[in-house]
């Protein structure tokens, strides 16, 4: 079975390094496209096209900060922004976007959460209505409850995702947070139609930044892509963005030998 190999990308000049690196898609912030104006994003559309890399999967729908389950939180101007956004992720072949960003979503640690879960299950509602006119995937990514409070289990993502109602809804899993989400691999298939996205990096530090897998870091990443093949999984797998030759060739002869 063939994988797609990505890599997610800061900024719009690392994908040419990407394809250079020998990777099929790079995945790159939406933010990224929000502040050009029509004639740079054109220019940078043709960039992105020269790479002879796909674009299929973006992240962070909201720039940093902003905090959909926060007070103040105004849906109305962030649908202007999207709109946006989500026009230009389509424009450069996009058909998936994470929500990946578990600050966004914290709920309040003391008193009532409800107001706080509907507001974020509107803010879903509405970038999915957006999405879809675009032919575009919204994920929802389960988090570690270390980055977040709310959303830290694929049932509790499935339960919120049933609850927006809408068809282009989906998720993406990551090996850095499958045990605190207790994900287990014998999971994988009753949670395969969710699976739309997946991260593999080296879980050794699961509060900080995503790491590259390398061949010296003592773990065994077979079972996770074992697990991933077993559901006949046919998307990307992404690696982090300190992912080079090495680390890329290293994943992919786990998966060929």
């Amino acid at each position: 079975m063939a994988f797609a190999w990505g890599k997610t990308v800061a900024d719009l000049d690392e994908p040419a390094r990407a394809a250079e690196a020998g990777f099929d898609v790079a995945e790159l912030p939406v933010g990224l496209l929000t502040d050009l104006n029509d004639a740079e994003f054109r220019e940078q559309s043709r960039a992105l096209g020269q790479t002879g890399l796909s674009f299929p999967a973006w992240s962070g729908l909201l720039p940093p900060g902003v905090q959909v389950t926060g007070q103040g939180f105004n849906i109305y101007v962030w649908s202007e922004y999207l709109k946006k956004a989500l026009e230009r992720v389509a424009a450069l072949g996009g058909r998936m976007v994470a929500w990946s960003d578990g600050r966004s979503r914290v709920l309040p640690v003391e008193g009532e959460t409800g107001g706080a879960k509907r507001q974020a299950l509107q803010f879903l509602f509405m970038v999915s209505e957006i999405a879809q006119a675009h032919g575009i995937t919204v994920l929802v990514e389960p988090l570690d409850p270390r980055r977040t409070n709310f959303l830290n289990s694929m049932p509790e993502v499935r339960e919120f995702l049933d609850l927006a109602g809408k068809p282009n809804l989906s998720s993406a899993i990551s090996l850095r947070d499958r045990e605190a989400i207790g994900l287990e691999y014998t999971d994988f298939g009753r949670h395969a139609d969710l699976i739309s996205h997946v991260y593999l990096e080296d879980p050794s530090s699961p509060a900080g930044p995503r790491r590259c897998p390398r061949p010296d870091d003592g773990f065994d990443y077979r079972p996770f892509l074992d697990a991933i093949r077993g559901i006949s999984y046919s998307g990307t797998i992404c690696l982090p963005e300190n992912a080079d030759v090495a680390s890329l060739s290293f994943c992919r002869s786990i998966v060929t030998d």
